[in-house]
């Protein structure tokens, strides 16, 4: 079905690229710039945000331009905590250092901008109860390169060793709350050296949590994973048990990289993963998906669809201000 859907679009494609040639003048008029807000907090940081100025979509492309001139306060319960301090490059911070379950607002006024106010709850974090590892495979990835007439073609001599293994993480959702998280992962390497290398690492799943609530279009995989994100519509209160695929490099390589032929991999001596669950505001949660979601747009599918509006809490102006939590749990992998 897929070839067909690509066989009845290419020609009705090609004529819309040539029949959209003209240029056409926009005889509208420009929207007034306003503040655009960026925040993200969390228990234990202190508040800290970041202004520029909108931009009209018909301009060139190019950085935001930074406001640091304004007057930005932090709001607790009605009362202000404190004024934040421009620190440069658009960015305000402050002294306050946010607890589970502050309600938090904040205002900032500019010459020549209309004024915005935000605000955002902190999020008690959901632990992690157990984190498991099962069922380890040791594959070859092999090292790709470009040959001389330009082919990007894999090098079958060269490869270092990934070990592949299924986790199970294991947490107690809270009932009747609305709950958003998403997972991350992080490999620590410890070397004979004294040295330590610490690395974001991905994963796969087709636990349920990842595909509820992500729409998919007919050109991908339903098996596919689709977004890290997700809620708790199908584990509200519920001890759950999520299931993810990921791997780490043992160290172990093969021949030579034809990137860096003078490259040796040093073999760790030690290895241990932090599973990090994080528990999002919804702001903050709304604000990932549809910028996900407008990324993740295929380009020809963009003629045939509405754009996606990146989600936005400011009042009288754009922007996010969320919050979120972290639950963490260490295992070591031998």
């Amino acid at each position: 079905m897929k070839s067909k859907y690509f066989l009845y679009l290419a020609p009705v494609l090609t004529a819309l690229f040539f029949a959209c040639e003209k240029e056409i003048e926009f005889s509208g008029n420009e929207i007034k710039p306003q503040i655009v807000l960026n925040g993200i907090l969390t228990p234990d940081s202190i508040v800290k945000i970041n202004l520029t100025e909108s931009r009209f979509f018909l301009e060139d492309a190019g950085s935001f331009k930074d406001i640091n001139n304004a007057s930005v306060d932090l709001w607790k319960a009605g009362n202000k905590i404190e004024s934040l301090s421009n620190i440069g490059e658009g960015y305000y911070k402050g002294t306050y250092v946010p607890k589970t379950g502050d309600n938090l607002r904040i205002t900032a006024s500019c010459e020549n901008f209309d004024p915005i106010e935000c605000s955002t709850e902190i999020i008690a974090p959901t632990p992690i109860i157990s984190a498991d590892t099962l069922n380890f495979r040791e594959e070859k990835a092999y090292y790709y390169y470009y040959s001389e007439d330009g082919i990007f073609d894999i090098d079958s001599s060269s490869y270092y060793l990934v070990i592949n293994f299924d986790m199970y993480i294991t947490f107690k959702d809270p009932k009747d709350i609305p709950n958003y998280y998403t997972i991350n992962l992080y490999l620590k390497y410890y070397f004979a050296t004294g040295d330590s290398l610490v690395l974001p690492i991905g994963y796969t799943s087709d636990d349920l949590v990842f595909q509820s609530g992500n729409e998919t279009s007919f050109l991908e995989d339903n098996n596919s994973m689709k977004s890290t994100l997700f809620n708790d519509e199908l584990l509200d209160g519920k001890e759950y048990k999520l299931k993810i695929k990921t791997g780490n490099w043992s160290g172990v390589g093969v021949g030579k990289s034809p990137y860096d032929p003078d490259f040796e991999n040093p073999e760790p001596v030690g290895k241990e993963i932090s599973v990090e669950l994080q528990s999002l505001s919804y702001a903050y949660y709304m604000y990932l998906k549809t910028r996900e979601a407008q990324s993740n747009m295929i380009d020809f599918m963009e003629y045939f669809s509405e754009p996606v509006q990146i989600y936005t809490n400011v009042n009288g102006g754009i922007g996010i201000l969320g919050s979120y939590s972290r639950a963490i749990y260490t295992i070591s992998l031998k």
